[in-house]
């Protein structure tokens, strides 16, 4: 009866630790599952944040692109504006001098006038054929003018590309030149560049001198030269107005280095040439192909516009006079793309 009872009081305990060890087990189970759910929301957050990161800098970008871009604009309105008030004022100045002439004709048919009344009717006579006499030689001047024009050759009817309106650059640009039909690549940034790096290493001999000119070194061929000149500026303040020296550039030009630069335009136009090799390096969506074109290349420059054209390139004429080297200054006017 003993050994009975005892095993009637064993039984239950062992149910109860069976029954522990599976509840232990289980809560394992699911702490496992937890720690691996946790694990792997973690993994997608950190695969997601990548490339929000990556999308918040190409914005940030984007915004600054946008930000210097409204910048240039805003430029360039204002130096519209400025441009506008200026043709106002010599449209005035020009509308007052036309006035003071007519006013100096008609004082002078008053004189004549006078003085014809004073003449005998034999000298009235005279008088009117030698006016009628200048008159007609006048109007005979207009009449060869005119048939010299007539008798010219008619120009030549350039093909029109179908290219957007004239607006001013903006973005990237690419310089080039057409003189003696051939085309040759103009390193006018790259020359900007090294007048902004040479500029104030020459300040110091400016304190003796009103105006001095210094020399670039070489690039692609060519070589720049550059005037300073010092001037003054009035500050408007409170108190007053304030002057300023100070030392501004007056003009930067290039010139050849080395003789017959570039290459014949069919050449250049030709596929592997070094025309298309520096034009594949630029974005045609953000760049303008300026072109200095002198009076013996214009046919070459038609050339060379279709085919920026198809090469989906907004170009800018330059037209220069023979001589004249390719020059910029703070007062020049931005290239205008078509």
């Amino acid at each position: 009866m003993k050994r009975r009872t005892e095993s009637q009081i064993d039984a239950p305990g062992q149910d109860s630790f069976l029954d522990v060890v599976c509840n232990l087990v289980g809560i394992l189970i699911v702490l496992v599952m937890l720690i691996a759910a946790q694990a792997k929301r973690g993994m997608m957050a950190a695969a997601t944040a990548r490339p929000a990161s990556a999308a918040s800098a190409a914005a940030e970008e984007e915004i600054q692109t946008a930000e210097s871009t409204v910048a240039a604009i805003e430029s360039s309105v204002n130096e519209l504006q400025a441009k506008i008030e200026r043709e106002k004022l010599e449209a005035a100045l020009r509308e007052q001098e036309r006035g003071q002439f007519q006013l100096l004709v008609n004082v002078a048919e008053q004189r004549l006038a006078e003085y014809r009344s004073q003449l005998s009717d034999d000298e009235k006579s005279r008088y009117d054929l030698e006016r009628k006499l200048v008159s007609s030689k006048s109007e005979l001047s207009i009449l060869n003018a005119t048939q010299v024009s007539l008798t010219k050759p008619k120009p030549h009817v350039l093909e029109h590309l179908p290219t957007p309106m004239a607006r001013t650059v903006f973005g990237s640009e690419l310089h080039l030149r057409l003189l003696g039909h051939r085309l040759a690549y103009v390193p006018f940034e790259e020359m900007k560049a090294a007048f902004n790096t040479d500029a104030p290493r020459q300040l110091s001999k400016m304190r003796d001198t009103p105006r001095a000119e210094f020399s670039l070194p070489e690039i692609a061929g060519f070589g720049a030269r550059y005037i300073l000149r010092k001037a003054e500026t009035e500050i408007e303040l409170r108190s007053g107005t304030a002057r300023h020296s100070g030392v501004e550039l007056e003009l930067i030009y290039l010139v050849d280095v080395e003789p017959n630069l570039g290459q014949p335009i069919a050449q250049a136009l030709a596929p592997g040439s070094e025309f298309r090799s520096r034009v594949a390096t630029f974005k045609p969506q953000s760049t303008t192909v300026t072109i200095w074109v002198y009076p013996d290349s214009f046919d070459d420059f038609r050339a060379l516009k279709a085919e920026l054209f198809k090469l989906g390139f907004l170009t800018a004429a330059r037209p220069m006079p023979m001589g004249e080297p390719i020059a910029g200054s703070p007062s020049g006017s931005r290239s205008s793309a078509e």
